[in-house]
């Protein structure tokens, strides 16, 4: 028997999700001590950090399915993007299949200043994870990828 067929009550359940979390918690917290987080001379808050890695992950995106992603209004998302224009970092332009909607993109600056981020925070991180084999790092994967949002159950 293997400690996953062990039954295990609520109680045992809920301490070792805690255990997970907080450490979760901690090698986001020792990385955010660094100090490392991209776009620094801007200034920006989480709304516009959060619409510049979601950009990051595609190659354009519309007002709407920013705001979905982002659970947010298409207003608050058009102002943000006015915002990120402004100070080029993304850029905005007609959408060819349908020309009353926009698609909004990273420029190539803001593209590189992320993917220099993202380089950083993994380097940064994977050190905490030398301790397990190659096997337990697919597991570990694939569990997370067992992880639903809330939003969507």
């Amino acid at each position: 028997m293997t400690p996953g067929d062990q039954p295990v009550t609520t109680g045992e359940r809920e301490a070792s999700l805690h255990r997970v979390v907080a450490r979760i918690g901690v090698v986001t917290r020792d990385f955010a001590a660094s100090g490392a987080y991209p776009f620094k001379s801007y200034d920006l808050g989480r709304g516009p950090m959060n619409l510049l890695f979601a950009l990051s992950q595609s190659d354009g995106a519309s007002v709407s399915e920013l705001a979905d992603g982002l659970r947010v209004t298409s207003s608050a998302v058009s102002q943000t993007v006015d915002a990120l224009r402004a100070v080029g970092l993304v850029t905005s332009e007609t959408n060819p299949a349908d020309r009353r909607s926009r698609i909004i993109r990273l420029t190539d600056a803001a593209r590189v200043e992320v993917d220099q981020f993202q380089r950083a925070y993994f380097d940064g991180i994977a050190p905490r994870f030398d301790a397990l084999s190659v096997a337990e790092i697919v597991e570990l994967d694939r569990i997370l990828s067992l992880l639903r949002d809330p939003d969507t159950q």
